[in-house]
């Protein structure tokens, strides 16, 4: 029993199944990418994150407001604050 060598026909099934993964993972990729992304500019990332983003922000001026007093008289002040 021998088997004929043909180098022509070996390895195509294997890149044809890499190719159509390949292509499967892509259109996979294409799909979400295209289902999840938001452009910065939408109108709906500033509705859906404008109040929270806001909060970070005001929370944040009203810490580097604190006056800036010297003395002992400062301390309590600033443990009543909190």
């Amino acid at each position: 029993m021998s088997v004929v060598y043909d180098p022509n026909k070996l390895g195509w099934t294997a890149a044809a199944v890499t190719t159509v993964a390949t292509l499967g993972l892509l259109f996979t990729a294409y799909t979400i990418h295209n289902n999840t992304y938001r452009h910065p500019r939408d109108p709906m990332n500033f509705q859906v994150y404008h109040a929270e983003d806001n909060a970070k922000h005001s929370a944040a001026a009203s810490h580097d407001a604190a006056p800036a007093t010297e003395g002992a008289a400062a301390a309590p002040a600033a443990e009543a604050k909190h």
